[in-house]
Order: structure tokens, then C-alpha cells, then sequence
């Protein structure tokens, strides 16, 4: 290629003797591939993501970037980063699929409000992970220096996730420059890619027309679609966004099962991979999602519209006047929750503005009738270091811890038959106090909340749900 530009800028043909350059863009693209397989044998748990994108060179990106359906890497970028530190193409192969892993690149939405934050942390984190996995073909000159800011940035935010860093953010928006000062130590890739809203590709939508070695840019979007209408073109990348975030999902859970094979002993080198995969599953809480997991099938009253006949209620009204032969059901069988206790720990950091928020979002649940039976028996218990208070809600109702005095209480209300069929207990709390040694009876959720970012979900018991809530999530869906 460069020797064809310089012949054509020069107007000279160059001597036969003179040895033929190398194709550069055929160097790079066998530079990313020898980047992708050099590191498949040290990382068998992500075999699926590997192969999952084709990566495709051009002047797209400045350095590298992807979208969860392809690669881009940037010819000359990559060669010139090469020539400084071999592992680079390798090292930022690793970078963008665990971004995907991770689901970075799905999880731009309201409670992304600052880009440049979101950016930063799943930087950061993708980082720490690598770094962590102490692999030699994904070593850089740089890991060092990454080591030093890695572990004085992890005394203050542990473990090192994207939600937890971007939270962090949010609350030091004044240390975001000292931050920012170490981004050549962490920042890899072109995240323009992973959403259409952001700010700099407002009004630039990618050119249908340009190809870069025969790979459409827009995916699986016709031109003529994108060109004739906008409404259309937007709603279909809106349906690419959708399945590219279930697809990466769905391996994000096959690489989480996999990886538990290498994993067993809790100071391994993949430690960092797995807490993130864990972290992706569980920072987008939808309270009200959460709690399909404890409703139970139950019949209240309420017509049955699916089992209704119209042919037989008709056929009564022509031939006896006003008979119908048959009238709707009055009841229907549904999944919902009647009994439930709520626990809420009291103590500490778990006072004031977000148990209050919390109670307030509690209270529009419990009125929604997508989600609890017309009679309800709840019991809401707040406690520190004993039971305080113990509220029963029903159908007239509406209006340093030691967690195992709620699950002594919650076990003699059984006991007495406080309840017809207790499903479930969702305890809030920061997490820093005593779990039960034995299961109880019921599911038990642990929902550790904003407060409990540093919380050690290792002491948690095997057999209870985990989720951590961010007073953003309670404002989110207050919004809806």
C-alpha cells in the first residue's frame, strides 16, 4: 500500500530491485488475531466471547472500539503501539471483550448521567481485572505505575465495578481531576461505539455508504431503511442494542459458570473477572422485578375474561331472552405475594434519607396490584440489635446489627401461624453485622443499600439472595 502512494506521489516507478513493502493492513489484522489466540489458552472460561466478533481495521477509530458486534482497530494505531509493547494488540483485544462481558457497553441509560464518570469507571475496573490475572501475554510496560494507582484508588472503593466506581464519582465529583490525571494508564478503547445518544455522535449518524474492508457500519441496518427513515432507523438500532445486550448476557452467564471451575479459592487470579461478571448481573435492581421471585399462585376475584364464551353467552340471549347459558368466571388464579416480611436494619449507616426513601417506594408497591394479592399480611420489622418495631400491613392497612433476632421473630410468627404462606423475607441493610448459621424456612434476599458498597458478600450465607440498591435505582423507578 505505501508503496503504491509513494508512486503515485512521486510519478517515478520504483527500480525492480527494490524489495516490496509489507501490506500493513494485512500486518495488522495478523497482529490482532496472534493478539486474540495468544491469550485464548490462559482464559478457556471466555472461549465463547473470543470468536463472538469479527475485528475489522480501517480509520473508524482513532486506537480501538467496539459495540458488541464488531471490532475496530485503527491500522497504523496499532502497528505504531506494537512497535512500543508487543502484548498491546493482546492487551487491548482482552480490554474490549470484557467490557462486553461486563455489559458496559449495554448499560447507558438514565442513571448514566455523566458519560465521562461511566466511561472512567468501566475503564478502571476492565483494568484492575487484567491486572489482577497477572497474565505475561497481557502484560505492559505501564503495570507498574497502573499497580501503585490501582491500590491506593482500592482503599477507598472496593470491590473495583463499574457501578461502584461510577457511585464514587458521582459522590467525589471534586477528586474526578486527580482521577483523570492517570488516564493514559487505563484507557484503551474508543467508547463512542457503545450508544448512538452520546453526545458526539448526535447528528452524525455512521455513513451507510462507507464500508471498511467490506463490513457494513451500520450492522444489520439496511441503508435504505436508515436513509428513507430516521423513526425507523432508530428504532431498529434501538432492537440491535436489545439483542446485543441479551446475547452478551447470555455469555456473560456461561463464562460466570465456567469460570467457578477456576475460582475455588477466593485469592485467585480471576477473582477480580468473576466479582465484575457477578456485579453485572446484579447493579441494574428493579425492586419491583425482584420481588417476582416470592409470589405465589393464588385465585383472587376478579372476572376471568380468558375463560368468558361469547358463542354460548349469545346463543343463551337469542334463544331465552335474557338468559345467557353461561357467565363469566368471577375468579382467576394468579401469581402474587400475601405474605412477606420486609426487615430493615435501623443501625448505623442505613438511617435516614434512604430507609425513608425506601419506605416510600415500599408503600407504591404494596398499592400496586401487579405485584401483591388484594389481601396481604406483611410484615415490615425494623431492627438493629433486637426487634424495635414490628408493622403489619393488610388489605385496610395502607398507611453493628445482629440479623438473627428478625429470623427468630419471623420463625415464632410462623410458628403461631401469623401467616397462611410465608414465601419470602427481604432484609435491608448496609451489611456489616451477624448472619443466621442455619437456612430458615422461607427465601431470604439480602438488598444491601447504598451504604453497603464495601460490604463482604463472601460472609453472607450460600443459601440467601444478594442485591445492592443505590438510592438512584428507588429514584429511577419513582420516575416511571
Amino acid at each position: 500500500m505505501l508503496k503504491s502512494i509513494f508512486t503515485a506521489r512521486t510519478n517515478k516507478a520504483e527500480p525492480e530491485d527494490t524489495p516490496e513493502l509489507p501490506d500493513l493492513d494485512a500486518l495488522a489484522a495478523r497482529l490482532m488475531a496472534f493478539g486474540r489466540d495468544k491469550i485464548m489458552l490462559s482464559l478457556p472460561f471466555l472461549s465463547r466471547a473470543f470468536f463472538r466478533m469479527p475485528m475489522v481495521g480501517g480509520d473508524l477509530t482513532a486506537s480501538f472500539g467496539t459495540n458488541g458486534d464488531t471490532v475496530w482497530y485503527n491500522d497504523r494505531f496499532l502497528i505504531r503501539r506494537t512497535k512500543k509493547d508487543r502484548n498491546y494488540p493482546s492487551h487491548a483485544f482482552l480490554h474490549m471483550i470484557l467490557h462486553c462481558i461486563y455489559q458496559h457497553p449495554f448499560r447507558i441509560d438514565d442513571r448514566t448521567r455523566d458519560l465521562t464518570f461511566w466511561d472512567t469507571a468501566c475503564d478502571i475496573a476492565v483494568e484492575n481485572s487484567i491486572l489482577k490475572l497477572k497474565l505475561p501475554s497481557v502484560s505492559l510496560e505501564s503495570d507498574s505505575d497502573l499497580t501503585l494507582f490501582l491500590s491506593n484508588f482500592e482503599r477507598e472503593v472496593h470491590p473495583l465495578t463499574a457501578w461502584k466506581i461510577y457511585h464514587w464519582l458521582e459522590k467525589n465529583p471534586q477528586r474526578f481531576g486527580e482521577i483523570a490525571s492517570k488516564w493514559e494508564l487505563f484507557t484503551i478503547d474508543d467508547h463512542k461505539f457503545w450508544t448512538r445518544g452520546r453526545e458526539e455522535n448526535k447528528g452524525q449518524e455512521l455513513d451507510c455508504q462507507s464500508t471498511h474492508r467490506g463490513t457494513n457500519l451500520i450492522g444489520d441496518i439496511g441503508c435504505h431503511e436508515a436513509d428513507q427513515d430516521p423513526e425507523a432507523s432508530e428504532e431498529a438500532e434501538e432492537g440491535l442494542l436489545g439483542r446485543r445486550r441479551t446475547e452478551w448476557s447470555d455469555i456473560s452467564d456461561l463464562a460466570q459458570t465456567d469460570l467457578k471451575a477456576y475460582t475455588a479459592d477466593a485469592d485467585s487470579n480471576f477473582g477480580a473477572v468473576a466479582v465484575n461478571i457477578e456485579a453485572a448481573r446484579r447493579d441494574h435492581f428493579n425492586y419491583s422485578d425482584f420481588l417476582e421471585k416470592f409470589k405465589v399462585l393464588g385465585e383472587e376475584m376478579h372476572i376471568d375474561e380468558d375463560s368468558f364464551d361469547y358463542i354460548y353467552y349469545t346463543y343463551g340471549l337469542d334463544h331465552y331472552g335474557n338468559m345467557p347459558l353461561i357467565e363469566p368466571l368471577e375468579y382467576r388464579e394468579t401469581d402474587r405475594i400475601r405474605d412477606f416480611v420486609i426487615a430493615i436494619d435501623t443501625s448505623g449507616s442505613c438511617q435516614g434519607a434512604v430507609v425513608e426513601h425506601f419506605l416510600r417506594r415500599t408503600y407504591s408497591i404494596l398499592k400496586s396490584s401487579d405485584n401483591f394479592f388484594e389481601t396481604v399480611n406483611i410484615h415490615i420489622i425494623q431492627c438493629d440489635a433486637k426487634v424495635q418495631e414490628d408493622t403489619v400491613i393488610t388489605k385496610d392497612s395502607f398507611g453493628g446489627t445482629d440479623f438473627r433476632p428478625v429470623f427468630e421473630y419471623v420463625d415464632k410468627l410462623v410458628a403461631r401461624r401469623a401467616f397462611t404462606n410465608l414465601k419470602g423475607l427481604v432484609y435491608f441493610t448496609d451489611g456489616n453485622g451477624t448472619y443466621p448459621s442455619k437456612p430458615p424456612t422461607y427465601k431470604t434476599a439480602f438488598v444491601f443499600l447504598d451504604a453497603g458498597d464495601n460490604v463482604d458478600e463472601r460472609k453472607v450465607p450460600a443459601w440467601a439472595v444478594t442485591a445492592h440498591l443505590y438510592d438512584t435505582d428507588l429514584s429511577e423507578e419513582d420516575n416511571r
